[in-house]
């Protein structure tokens, strides 16, 4: 689902939130990005909001906030580590590889940038 979002909005940048528990997906919500540009993004606070709630109803936490990077770097930009707003919550960044698009996971704390491994699942609830 993911992949499909970064597929649709090639003309700005995607983002949303996976959802879970004990570290596993169990919900992407895509969320605009009111933003609409290729370089930036900023969730909609309202569909944000919407996550939240979902989150508290189901006893989730969000594992991972992800945007892509129509044009690289795959790793988070200055203005994501400025931005980053949730300890120990993975950021996922898109970006185009030769071909393809390919996923990147990173913890951003206090400034720090951390690469993690993720696995995403092609058909699971979180590609």
């Amino acid at each position: 689902m993911m992949l499909d979002e970064v597929v649709k909005h090639e003309s700005e940048e995607a983002c949303g939130m996976v959802v879970g528990i004990d570290q596993t997906s169990q919900a992407v919500y895509p969320v605009t990005n009111i933003l609409h540009s290729p370089v930036r993004y900023r969730m909609d606070p309202v569909q944000q909001l919407d996550v939240f709630n979902q989150v508290d109803e189901n006893d989730w936490e969000i594992l991972a906030i992800y945007h892509s990077h129509l044009q690289g770097p795959p790793a988070p930009s200055s203005i994501d580590v400025a931005g980053a707003a949730y300890p120990g919550v993975i950021h996922l960044i898109w970006s185009p590889e030769v071909g393809r698009w390919d996923c990147r996971g990173f913890l951003i704390e206090k400034g720090s940038v951390s690469e993690v491994p993720i696995k995403i699942v092609e058909g699971d609830s979180a590609s």
